[in-house]
């Protein structure tokens, strides 16, 4: 999967890699990228993600961390998006609205070189379930929407950790 993910980071230029903010805050904390237990991992993408919300927003971040298992009907629809999903079912990811959010179809289908890979990541955890993976959604500064205008997806797999951040237009 990561030889993968660094073809289609080299191949299609809307893809971006998001590994070096992860990098440089597990450098701070003296363990390399490739070496951070899961722990640790874990508190580097919520410490990077408020960072990041924090730049966007200009304003204090709030991250909440839950898991939750309620079933959501009527999620809103928006025109021009599907109702992507977080985590896949596949992954363990569960029926509900804070697993749901507006996601370009060429993303969230194989309509696309980019919705090719996003499913390719998505079945590769589906079959390998246990690997540390997230889901980070990236807002517009100042503008007052719950469409992100980018995902990222971070995953360590083969040993390896892995940042895409996918259009979400």
């Amino acid at each position: 999967m990561i030889d993968r993910i660094d073809q289609a980071l080299h191949d299609i230029p809307e893809l971006r890699s998001g590994i070096e903010p992860y990098g440089l805050w597990l450098a701070e904390h003296g363990v390399g990228l490739d070496e951070a237990p899961r722990a640790l991992m874990k508190q580097a993408a919520v410490d990077v993600a408020a960072d990041l919300h924090q730049e966007r927003a200009n304003a204090t971040a709030t991250l909440l961390e839950f898991s939750d298992g309620a079933y959501h009907r009527g999620f809103p629809a928006r025109l021009g998006f599907d109702k992507g999903h977080a985590m896949a079912h596949a992954q363990g990811g569960r029926e509900g609205g804070p697993n749901y959010f507006p996601q370009a179809p060429r993303v969230n289908r194989r309509l696309s070189p980019l919705g090719s890979l996003w499913r390719d990541i998505e079945t590769y955890l589906a079959r390998n379930p246990g690997l540390y993976c997230f889901v980070r959604l990236a807002y517009s500064p100042g503008l007052p929407s719950d469409v992100p205008v980018e995902v990222e997806y971070g995953l360590v797999a083969e040993g390896r950790f892995r940042a895409v951040i996918f259009p979400n237009a």
